[in-house]
């Protein structure tokens, strides 16, 4: 009996030596992880971490989840599968309605594309998207910068696309017109494009919307996307044309992911603007993508979509 009690108190030192041993393994293992990870963060610049995005895609979750973790988060999903990251109704509240941040220089200038056929702009350049997650890497996720992205994903597809980096508040600035006066800043800029660039045929203006984030995000096969809106002007005389591009785009849109849109919309009358540029080309187009909840990550997915969809009907018109 003496025996049985010796070796059963044996056995739960023993067991109590074992867990011991393991939190300490723990505790240096995460010491180390914490350190190597948070000195890479800060030694890595907004350049190699656009450049890793670009390069790896944001449609690739791990890397966005790995962007958006501190160390001790990273940890437990990858070891123990918690997740410890904030909700999205929490991040909503955090979020200020209509998020504006500054002008995004290009972080990835390449060689002047030659014949660009695709020109995409922002009427309202600093239109922002949720920094949740990637505050610390100092990306500024705003309607430029998913520009950006876009134009890389064309151009991969080999349809020769070009961002217009001028700033519009600069335009603004020497012509001393109010942020109201955005659409003739950027339809300046639109025709100085037109006339230096000959073979333009589609005139791309990005934005994103007001929305809550339910409204502006969809889920299909296990990934979100922001969903997506076209907007026509019908204050001109060929709005028709406009208006049958948007529709056919639409289409091609839900035949890939079936919610990822929120339709197309014609905009008249009193308090709008009517026209947004359109009536300088029947390829223009102007496209909310996502609101300000959204994170950067559901806004490139949808990127990604719209630049196969605009490869299929380019390749079926153009031929």
């Amino acid at each position: 009996m003496k025996k049985r009690f010796i070796a059963k108190r044996t056995r739960k030192k023993l067991g109590l030596k074992v867990i011991a041993f393991f939190s300490l393994v723990l505790f240096f293992f995460f010491f180390s992880f914490h350190y190597t990870v948070k000195n890479m963060k800060e030694n890595m610049t907004q350049e190699e971490i656009v450049n890793m995005i670009f390069q790896n895609g944001m449609g690739n979750y791990k890397l966005f989840e790995f962007l958006k973790m501190n160390p001790t988060e990273f940890l437990f999903a990858s070891t123990l599968g918690i997740n410890l990251s904030k909700s999205e109704t929490v991040f909503q509240e955090e979020e200020e309605l209509g998020t504006i941040y500054e002008y995004v220089p290009d972080p990835s200038p390449k060689s002047e594309v030659k014949d660009p056929i695709i020109y995409i702009y922002n009427t309202h350049q600093t239109e922002g998207y949720s920094k949740h997650g990637i505050s610390e890497y100092n990306i500024t996720p705003t309607v430029l910068f998913a520009s950006y992205y876009l134009r890389e994903k064309l151009n991969d597809l080999g349809l020769q696309t070009i961002v217009e980096t001028t700033q519009m508040s600069e335009i603004l600035r020497i012509n001393q017109w109010s942020y109201s006066h955005s659409y003739d800043a950027s339809r300046y800029l639109i025709l100085e494009a037109k006339k230096n660039h000959a073979h333009l045929s589609y005139f791309i203006d990005i934005h994103r919307d007001a929305i809550p984030y339910e409204s502006s995000t969809t889920e299909q096969d296990g990934k979100k996307y922001a969903k997506v809106l076209f907007v026509v002007g019908k204050e001109h005389s060929n709005y028709e044309q406009n208006l049958k591009l948007a529709s056919t785009l639409n289409e091609l849109l839900k035949s890939k992911v079936s919610s990822i849109t929120r339709g197309v919309i014609g905009k008249e009358g009193k308090n709008v603007n009517g026209i947004y540029n359109q009536d300088i080309s029947p390829g223009s187009l102007l496209i909310e993508v996502g609101g300000q909840y959204n994170n950067i990550a559901e806004v490139t997915n949808t990127m990604e979509i719209l630049a196969t969809v605009l490869k299929e009907y380019i390749e079926e018109h153009e031929s």
